[in-house]
């Protein structure tokens, strides 16, 4: 008996003087599985090593949720280029990385607004997340949940007074209703309370954690919170778009002159 060797070169005799046609239905046959078995191969093997020649760390990455993505879409690229001159970023090392897709509240479908959380978990857990830019309701569960930094720790007090018009405050007084585990309905109870965020003496303990966008800001003039309106209101007030800088920030400096950039 024939071993596979000895058949296989057997067969391969036969086709020598075959037409070419014969010849590449006879190795489509035969050896398919593994013609798709090394184009697959090489195919994983340039995407690999495309990542690794392309790969740029973020020099910053800011995050800009429940935005007008139109118009924070078009405008993106202009603020990368500015901020890369800014913070003087090597853009063939680093990127400047601002993520404006992502939405939550807001009627968004369940399915995607828990996308968007676990986008955003994923941002704050690894520590990437330096810029935080979001629509009051946000912006104030995530000061809440002590995500978003006291800018006193980054600012100092000539600073702060020098934008007090713009500051916004959040009561660590009702930290509590995120801090009880068992407590599933904090942002719910949240939402019942009246609260001014500009006026920090209508609070407990209030902590500035961020700066109103105004609509002489950069943000403002783009109009990347300009669909909301005296209807969208939250704890009593309008709502409104703030910026502020995330516990995690990589780059302190970084992070502020962002937001002096955004605030223009």
């Amino acid at each position: 008996m024939a071993t596979l060797r000895e058949d296989t070169l057997e067969q391969l005799k036969e086709m020598k003087d075959r037409p070419f046609k014969e010849k590449l239905e006879y190795f489509w046959e035969y050896y398919k599985f593994l013609a798709l078995g090394v184009i697959a191969t090489i195919a994983i093997l340039i995407a690999i090593i495309h990542t690794i020649v392309s790969y740029r760390s973020y020099a910053i990455a800011i995050l800009i949720v429940n935005s007008d993505t139109l118009v924070s879409d078009e405008i993106s690229p202009e603020w990368e280029s500015d901020l890369s001159e800014i913070l003087q970023i090597n853009t063939k090392k680093e990127q400047i990385y601002i993520d404006t897709s992502i939405q939550c509240g807001n009627n968004t479908q369940q399915q995607l607004e828990y996308a968007a959380l676990q986008k955003l978990v994923a941002f704050f857990t690894s520590q990437t997340a330096d810029v935080f830019v979001a629509n009051t309701p946000l912006f104030e569960e995530y000061s809440q949940n002590g995500n978003i930094s006291d800018l006193r720790n980054y600012y100092s007090e000539e600073e702060l007074e020098a934008l007090s018009d713009i500051i916004y405050y959040t009561d660590a007084a009702t930290f509590a209703d995120y801090q009880d585990m068992a407590n599933l309905n904090a942002q719910e109870d949240q939402e019942q309370y009246i609260v001014d965020h500009r006026d920090p003496d209508s609070m407990e303990d209030p902590i500035p954690t961020g700066f109103f966008i105004t609509d002489s800001s950069r943000l403002g003039r783009a109009g990347v919170y300009g669909y909301l309106s005296g209807f969208d209101d939250y704890q009593g007030h309008p709502q409104e778009g703030v910026i502020g800088i995330p516990i995690v920030v990589t780059d302190v400096e970084k992070a502020k002159a962002t937001v002096e950039y955004f605030l223009g």
